[in-house]
């Protein structure tokens, strides 16, 4: 059956991206492409996912760019070395869930602007946008993961984390476990959908069990979050503050988030707000380095039952960082989950 709402890239567009060097061979000389109808070539274990958009973000309030994060991931992905660490064989392109008609739609639109009636009207349209960016995602996904593979998810906002948990829910017939490295916990009130409720109303929809936040800043949490999480024994916080009074490390905060999702299926959620001074939706001036980003993703992808990852939020133009810089870190991160996921059993 045809997957709806995927655009595939061609073989050509792959080599036009891919720049070729004597005795050197890169992942995009490698990698496979998903077929229309979801068939993911022999050997493929892993498949990359792009969602280019950032209502979801605007629907928030927030800074629009991480609509770009694919188009610069991917040339820096395909450009790294295909070698011992890592094959491209193993690895196939999805390409991008094809929301252009929304962001046409979403052009123009700012719930920043104008008077109070305004403001809200476009709140309202915004949000409607981004519940059929959630169908669209979750189709998508729940075709991947019947189809047994892994999906790494680049790019659109953290409401995008809604339609992964959706999918693979739907794909395993059971709600899921989640991990989140995040100053924020995105639970916020179930008020139309956007890019801060993202696991509020994957929970309500029975998609979401577990959850864990890995680096949620103290500063910038609602005391009625606070309160929610304190409350409910399937939630978990382990705060960027506590490791800086010395109480706990980044690696030991991820080890007591997998011990909270351990014994469900879960999904990894990697958002780049968390990363000091990436460019991002919501960009911190302090934050977990990318070296300590890229290790807690790595240790958590090698632990949990993991059914998806997503990068989210990045945002190239936002911050001081050269897109290519943010690009090679979101690349390095995926190579990490992809090299990890190979290595560990099949879930």
């Amino acid at each position: 059956m045809h997957v709806e709402h995927l655009r595939t890239p061609t073989p050509d567009e792959i080599r036009t991206m891919t720049t070729l060097r004597d005795g050197e061979v890169r992942l995009g000389q490698r990698v496979g492409i998903v077929g229309p109808e979801g068939q993911t070539p022999a050997g493929t274990q892993v498949v990359l996912v792009g969602i280019p958009e950032d209502i979801g973000v605007r629907a928030n309030l927030g800074r629009a760019g991480a609509r770009r994060m694919w188009r610069a991931f991917l040339p820096r992905f395909l450009n790294m070395q295909s070698n011992t660490f890592l094959d491209g064989a193993t690895v196939a392109i999805a390409g991008c869930i094809d929301v252009r008609d929304l962001n046409k739609a979403a052009k123009g639109i700012d719930a920043t602007v104008g008077g109070p009636r305004a403001r809200a009207e476009a709140l309202v349209t915004l949000r409607e946008m981004v519940s059929e960016i959630d169908r669209r995602v979750a189709s998508v996904i729940e075709a991947l993961r019947r189809s047994g593979v892994v999906p790494i998810v680049i790019g659109g906002g953290h409401n995008n984390a809604y339609g992964i948990l959706a999918g693979c829910a739907r794909a395993s017939g059971q709600s899921l476990g989640c991990v989140n490295i995040d100053l924020h916990a995105d639970l916020r009130p179930c008020e139309g959908r956007h890019s801060g409720n993202a696991f509020t109303y994957a929970r309500a929809d029975g998609h979401l069990d577990r959850y864990a936040v890995v680096g949620m800043s103290e500063a910038w949490a609602t005391q009625s979050i606070i309160t929610a999480i304190e409350s409910d024994p399937r939630t978990a916080a382990f705060t960027f503050e506590s490791m800086l009074r010395g109480g706990v490390t980044p690696l030991r905060m991820a080890e007591l988030a997998a011990a909270h999702v351990a014994g469900s299926k879960a999904t990894l959620e990697l958002d780049l707000d968390a990363v000091a001074q990436a460019p991002a939706s919501a960009a911190a001036a302090s934050g977990f380095s990318g070296a300590e980003f890229r290790s807690m993703a790595t240790m958590l992808a090698n632990t949990v039952q993991l059914q998806a990852a997503h990068i989210a939020e990045g945002a190239p133009g936002n911050g001081a960082w050269p897109t290519e810089m943010l690009a090679k870190l979101v690349a390095e991160l995926t190579r990490d989950i992809a090299t990890t996921t190979l290595r560990s059993p099949r879930v």
